[in-house]
């Protein structure tokens, strides 16, 4: 029986990383049942639980170990794993864990990842060299292929671009995303707007935020509160609590969740303003129109790829309007519904190619 091992970001509670996940085992196992597929996480429990596969702890020496001598295959990704921006030592790990499969003499597959940003000359030389070492490489933007590029990859055969793996992912049955929904209130409601918040703006950024919630409310829309990870929870609680105290009425408020949930959730939206990648991702998977705010390149890059509008970073001082951008956006929503319908098939037939480099990979190894 072949045998793959998935590394990535997994196990830390955020929901754009675990869709990767989802996705990535739900196709696998679509296009070859008897697979054998493990994972490392920093919740070897909870994911092996969630998704029926092994775990191992990703930072423990001997289940690294264990986990890369037992595959046959290394599935490195998909996310935006290579990139300094979070911390020297977390690019220092992934690297680290390159060269381990490779000193172990398994193959290694780089898979849909987002190359980027790397800021300091160091992070790009060990970059470049760990990426020499893949099989073969699937990127998940045309902006990580020029940065393979600046690192002076070659780009040929060896390296494609792709799509995200959450584009592969079903949706929670309509029974369970109906629950929800009348959970938090939301029974009923046909012009839901999903707002996914992310912390580290200034206050003004949130103030207006609310203002343009309680805009929303009197132009017949739902603003509700969905939580894509943990560490979102404070700004979005900060944010409900300060419309109570004003005599709003209660922002519903949607955490602990799942993809496949938030996905069911998203295509119920009106419209989703989005501060994480895949809430923007999983908003497109769901044909629904989206609005994102560009604090990070890759949020940008999608925005314009995909034909949706992005605002600007609240950390450059430049001044926003937030009651009337979301009105722009709503005179202007079936544009951008019609532009994301029209890009989702290709995107999401890219991202099977990412399972069909994997499967190709494998099946030459054992």
């Amino acid at each position: 029986m072949a045998k793959l091992l998935l590394s990535g970001y997994y196990g830390f509670g955020n929901l754009g990383d675990e869709a990767i996940l989802a996705s990535t085992v739900e196709a696998l196992r679509r296009r070859a049942p008897g697979i054998d597929i493990s994972v490392l996480s920093a919740n070897p429990e909870e994911t092996s639980a969630s998704h029926g596969i092994q775990a191992f702890n990703r930072m423990s020496p001997l289940g690294l170990l264990s986990a890369i001598r037992g595959s046959d295959l290394v599935v490195f990704g998909g996310g935006s794993l290579l990139q300094d921006s979070t911390s020297f030592r977390s690019l220092l790990y992934y690297i680290g864990f390159i060269y381990l499969a490779r000193a172990l003499g398994k193959p290694l597959v780089v898979y849909a990842n987002g190359i980027g940003p790397l800021h300091s000359p160091m992070a790009k030389r060990l970059t470049r060299a760990a990426l020499l070492t893949a099989t073969e490489i699937t990127l998940r933007d045309p902006e990580s292929e020029i940065v393979l590029r600046e690192l002076g990859l070659d780009t040929g055969s060896r390296v494609s671009v792709t799509a995200d793996p959450a584009f592969l992912l079903t949706p929670a049955p309509q029974q369970r995303v109906r629950e929800i929904l009348a959970r938090a209130g939301l029974e009923g409601e046909d012009k839901i707007v999903w707002l996914a918040l992310r912390g580290g703006q200034d206050e003004c950024f949130y103030k207006a935020l609310g203002e343009a919630v309680a805009s929303m409310r009197t132009e017949g829309l739902c603003p509700a509160l969905l939580v894509m990870q943990e560490r979102d929870l404070p700004v979005s609680e900060a944010v409900k609590r300060s419309l109570e105290l004003k005599g709003e009425k209660p922002v519903p408020l949607v955490k602990d969740i799942r993809p496949a949930e938030a996905l069911g959730l998203l295509e119920k939206g009106f419209f989703s303003f989005g501060m994480r990648l895949h809430t923007l991702i999983l908003s497109a998977h769901a044909e629904a129109p989206f609005l994102g705010v560009d604090i990070d390149p890759k949020i940008g890059a999608f925005c314009r790829m995909v034909g949706n509008p992005v605002l600007p970073d609240p950390r450059t001082g430049r001044s926003q309007d937030l009651i009337d951008e979301f009105r722009r956006f709503v005179d202007s929503r079936s544009r951008y519904q019609s532009a994301v319908k029209e890009r989702i098939p290709e995107l999401r037939r890219k991202a099977e190619e990412n399972i069909d480099m994997v499967l190709r990979v494998l099946y030459s190894t054992v």
